[in-house]
């Protein structure tokens, strides 16, 4: 909000020298476990475990001469978050459904099952998974079982196979040979999955039953905090999608996008760029 410094922590290290400080910070950025919004904590890692931030060849043009290093493809995280955060829930599951059984009267009751078994059907489990505003189909097939258990994940017109253990809030996970230990978190239906490099966070979507494609909206748009209009990315009378950027603000020294809440039209915009609002 206005009342606040949007900085929440302030990391420092030392050491012998600037190599070990670095290694050090490294160490430290990769142990934060930050949930309930978004942070820099990815950027920071990445930046102080680029070689030539390392070597201190630094300049004014540094980021955007090293930003492929530093900002990495953020379709390929969320790929890899997707067969993560599949297997994670796929696996939750079946440890849920095993303490059930430990405690009913009858532990060989179907009701306990998690396999997604189907007669003469491979054995699917579907997620609906969204991933920074945008849904992801998700299928899990069990393949194999016993120790040979594995799951074919397929989501964004990409296949895996992986295999994984859950250890408390800890996933050790295989996804096509790729092993990567993960911490995760839930906080009212939002899942953190924190890897040494990254954090990313995930909900189930909610089915769409078809009731309603767009609502009129109107009214329903407001500045996150006060602050300036800095651009109008449509016209007005623009057809637009849900989550589609709208227009972009700037308070408390970081840009806020205004996206669509549903399909719809663009009546009318009652601010310009340099407003107040």
């Amino acid at each position: 909000s206005v009342f606040y410094d949007p900085m929440i922590a302030k990391l420092i290290v030392w050491d012998e020298d600037r190599d070990r400080a670095l290694r050090r910070l490294g160490r430290a950025l990769s142990e934060y476990r930050i949930s309930g919004m978004t942070t820099n904590v990815d950027f920071l890692y990445n930046l102080a475990t680029c070689p030539a931030f390392k070597r201190a060849e630094l300049d004014t043009g540094f980021i955007e001469k090293h930003r492929e290093e530093i900002c990495h493809d953020g379709e390929q995280d969320i790929a890899s978050g997707i067969a993560l955060g599949a297997l994670y829930l796929v696996l939750d599951q079946a440890r849920k459904a095993g303490l059930t059984a430990a405690a009913a009267a009858d532990p060989y009751s179907p009701w306990n099952y998690t396999n997604a078994w189907r007669l003469n059907e491979a054995h699917i489990h579907r997620f609906n998974l969204r991933f920074q505003g945008r849904d992801y189909p998700v299928e899990v097939e069990q393949v194999g079982r016993g120790s040979a258990m594995r799951y074919s994940i397929s989501a964004a017109d990409r296949r895996v196979f992986a295999q994984g253990r859950l250890s408390g809030n800890e996933l050790f996970a295989d996804v096509d040979g790729y092993r990567s230990r993960v911490t995760v978190a839930e906080h009212d239906g939002v899942y953190s999955l924190y890897t040494q490099s990254s954090a990313l966070q995930f909900s189930k979507a909610d089915v769409d039953l078809g009731d309603e494609d767009s609502y009129d909206a109107e009214g329903a748009l407001a500045a996150p905090m006060n602050g300036t209009i800095v651009d109008l990315l449509v016209e007005a009378g623009s057809t637009v999608k849900k989550d589609d950027a709208l227009l972009v603000m700037e308070a408390m020294k970081m840009e806020h996008t205004i996206r669509a809440p549903a399909d719809g039209v663009v009546k009318e915009f009652f601010f310009a760029p340099g407003d107040l609002v």
